[in-house]
């Protein structure tokens, strides 16, 4: 009887907690948006689940992202500089990690700044290799846990660097010339007003 209780109680309380919902918030309009250079980092997940730091890979997501961004906004826009990928570094140290449950939004200023920040896991060959045996053997095994490939775009007040917008969605390789170009396109799209039917 005690467990029947038990039972009833846990299942209420699943009922009554609310479900996570997604973040869906409208881009400000806004006078002007500075996009500093974009962050990434590029890890190698081993078949023990042990995360390895991949730099030269990093920098080659980094320099891809940077290109495609260029070619994306106006030149006026877009600040390359060793000063602008320090205080990229900074502002991303500042913001943390997000949790769409507890974030603060700021009100949006006439005056932006845009912060991209990817995180891009990948397989080794042998954890790959491993996987595919256990889906062989089991079926519908999961990769390994951990796994993250993620982007975000981050619009901040460019005096107080309080958060004021932001969005993130599922990353593509940017180790990838092309891919890297449509992660940004898609990134840069969420920052435009909805379309008017």
């Amino acid at each position: 009887m005690r467990l029947f209780w038990i039972g009833l109680l846990a299942g209420l309380v699943a009922c009554a907690s609310p479900a996570r919902a997604p973040v869906d918030i409208e881009p400000p309009e806004t006078a002007e948006i500075t996009y500093l250079p974009p962050l990434a980092e590029v890890t190698l997940v081993t078949a023990a689940g042990m995360r390895e730091p991949r730099p030269e890979e990093s920098d080659t997501a980094r320099l891809n992202l940077a290109e495609a961004l260029s070619s994306m906004v106006p030149e006026e826009l877009f600040d390359p500089s060793r000063n602008a990928t320090d205080r990229a570094q900074l502002l991303s140290q500042h913001l943390g990690t997000l949790d769409p449950e507890s974030v603060a939004l700021a009100e949006p200023t006439d005056r932006l700044v845009a912060l991209i920040r990817v995180r891009y896991d990948f397989e080794s060959s042998a954890s790959r290799l491993v996987q595919g045996s256990l889906d062989v053997m089991f079926g519908g095994v999961p990769g390994p846990d951990g796994i993250e490939q993620s982007a975000e775009l981050l619009l901040v007040n460019s005096k107080t660097n309080e958060l004021v917008w932001y969005c993130q969605i599922d990353a593509r390789d940017p180790r990838k010339t092309e891919e890297a170009q449509r992660l940004i396109n898609e990134l840069i799209a969420r920052t435009l007003p909805p379309a008017e039917t």
